[in-house]
């Protein structure tokens, strides 16, 4: 059995994982908590994930492809699956809860932003950038350190991340660098689990 960091159990199942996120949500009073203890179970769970549970996602061949996990019937958390082939990426977005986001496999750039202003003109300035390899784990947290773009910086490997987020994204902003300028994007899912959805 593979243990995690330390001497913790790893986490080898979703259904495991959706048992324990339920769990921690459920016990903890307090947000910051709830997204600490969500970060130690993907912790877990990417120590411990199978390359069989993993090869039935696919890749998209234009944009990187998002697959839904599970969705809480009382909207308290939702799981995706996201695989990227090498250089595919995101624009600028935010969130509108707190996320919690896990490299399972290959190799993911992740910059933040902030607002800016330059020659008298609104932009967003990269502020942090950093590399996540397997086992990687990272949260967004609105409104603080939220406006971000992700990318597979490798250039041969594909990568796959798991994202926790504490509802179920359907609407979120991209922005603009240049013009700090957002506009309203809708989550799509390239594939839904068999009951994922309530």
């Amino acid at each position: 059995m593979k243990q995690a960091r330390g001497t913790v159990e790893s986490i080898s199942s979703l259904e495991t994982l959706i048992q324990e996120i339920d769990q921690a949500i459920a016990t903890e009073s307090h947000e910051r908590s709830r997204l600490n203890a969500v970060v130690r179970l993907v912790e877990r769970f990417a120590d411990g994930v199978p390359d069989e549970f993993l090869a039935q996602f696919e890749p998209g061949t234009q944009h990187y492809s998002r697959h839904l996990l599970h969705a809480d019937a009382e909207d308290r958390f939702s799981l995706l699956c996201l695989v990227w082939r090498p250089g595919q990426g995101t624009p600028i977005h935010d969130h509108p809860e707190w996320g919690v986001l896990g490299v399972l496999r290959g190799r993911m750039r992740f910059t933040n932003y902030a607002p800016d202003e330059i020659d008298g003109q609104h932009c967003l300035v990269p502020v942090e950038t950093f590399i996540g390899t397997a086992g990687s784990v990272g949260t967004v947290y609105p409104p603080a350190m939220d406006l971000h773009r992700m990318d597979n910086s490798s250039r041969d490997e594909i990568a796959i991340t798991l994202h926790a987020y504490g509802c179920l994204v359907k609407e979120y902003y991209i922005y603009n660098a240049e013009t700090g300028q957002r506009r309203e994007a809708v989550s799509e899912f390239d594939t839904i689990l068999e009951g994922a959805l309530p």
